[in-house]
């Protein structure tokens, strides 16, 4: 009889070689479901671009959609560790993605809302859902408190997969945040006095928020919701000043809690710069302070601003660069990669057509996204 091997022991380096063999997106998700050291084989990979460009009528095979109540049209998923592969996928059928040509079965106003974890968020009025795009599986929470300010607008994302303990949805309205423990049957409010948080990111297991103001907050979702003000000096002893970046976004990179932008107040021009910001805690109050290398990490940034950028090690692995946010021509379709604190070089083959598109509008946007299933073994799980 032969002797039993510890699979979940493999070293590293043979599961990354594995990895790289596996030719289509179902093998990496059933090699990923074997157990936790092989989820975590993935750590170093880089996120998968949706991209929902795609004909209604494409004559690409799709495959089948679960038996749900929600109408599905096809998408792109592109693996970048594997970009000669366009694998498919299908995400909601929305009538605002088709305009006055919108199939007789779209959900009728229903908009996009956001994206993490594996899962987009979707809403209409006081209802809202989420979609696993690589599962099919919907979620649907309870209806929203029924007042005049909590539709969904600003946004909304998760805490963390939906089988992670104590995950939170919480979504945005022009006025409040609301939470809602998955698996319980109401939402919580909570909020700044000055409006509601829009950026939200988990770092080191703790939830991080931000406003529009560039207020930071923990985020503490237990034993009940409450909002900590983490002060911050702005423009003194080396830190950035408060406005010097436009539209920031929050980024977890490695051991670093970044804010991530640009100095231009023209996104989508070719010239602008992007620079990143770690908060640093041992000074009271904190205060963010330039970094100037991301060493061997890259940052990937969506065509929706709700959506949550992601990092990825060692990016050279797959073709990639390290010290670099990573976006997406969307007028184009191709990816451009901005080295951070520098501008595209001038004999960049692809600088005339360069268009970084961000928006917080209804329709699916070219997105960044992680499935649920990888995002645990980032998670401890």
């Amino acid at each position: 009889m032969s002797k039993l091997r510890d699979w979940a022991g493999l070293p590293d380096g043979l599961l990354h070689s594995i990895v790289e063999l596996l030719g289509s997106f179902p093998d990496l998700l059933a090699f990923a479901a074997t157990c936790h050291p092989w989820r975590s084989a993935f750590s170093s990979y880089p996120s998968l671009l949706l991209d929902p460009n795609v004909s209604f009528c494409s004559s690409r095979h799709f495959p089948n959609a679960r038996n749900t109540s929600v109408p599905k049209r096809p998408c792109y998923v592109i693996d970048l560790a594997s970009q000669d592969t366009i694998l498919c996928s299908q995400i909601p059928l929305l009538s605002v993605d088709y305009g006055n040509n919108r199939p007789p079965s779209a959900l009728h106003k229903f908009a996009f809302r956001g994206a993490s974890f594996g899962h987009m968020i979707f809403s209409s009025n006081k209802i809202c859902f989420l979609f696993d795009v690589f599962t099919g599986i919907e979620v649907s929470p309870p209806l929203l408190p029924a007042d005049e300010y909590s539709e969904i607008r600003c946004g909304a994302t998760l805490t963390g997969p939906l089988a992670s303990p104590n995950s939170h949805l919480i979504v945005c309205t022009l006025s409040f945040n609301f939470f809602w423990r998955v698996g319980s049957d109401s939402w919580s409010k909570c909020s700044p006095r000055n409006g509601s948080l829009t950026e939200f990111v988990v770092f080191k297991g703790q939830v991080f928020g931000m406003g529009s103001d560039r207020s930071l907050f923990m985020v503490h979702l237990s034993p009940q919701i409450h909002l900590q003000e983490i002060p911050v000096s702005w423009g003194v002893r080396n830190s950035m000043t408060k406005w010097h970046l436009c539209d920031p976004w929050l980024v977890v990179c490695d051991d670093m809690l970044l804010m991530v932008g640009c100095q231009s107040e023209f996104p989508g021009i070719t010239w602008y710069v992007f620079e990143a910001y770690r908060i640093d805690t041992s000074t009271d109050p904190a205060k963010w302070v330039k970094v100037e290398r991301l060493e061997n990490w890259a940052i990937f940034i969506s065509s929706d601003r709700r959506v949550q950028p992601l990092s990825c090690l060692n990016p050279e692995r797959w073709g990639g660069r390290s010290n670099c946010v990573y976006c997406y021509d969307y007028e184009f379709g191709h990816l451009v990669a901005f080295e951070l604190g520098k501008p595209l070089p001038e004999d960049d083959a692809t600088r005339s057509d360069v268009f970084i598109f961000t928006c917080v509008g209804s329709m699916v946007q070219p997105i960044w996204i992680v499935p649920s299933m990888l995002s645990l073994c980032c998670d401890g799980q």
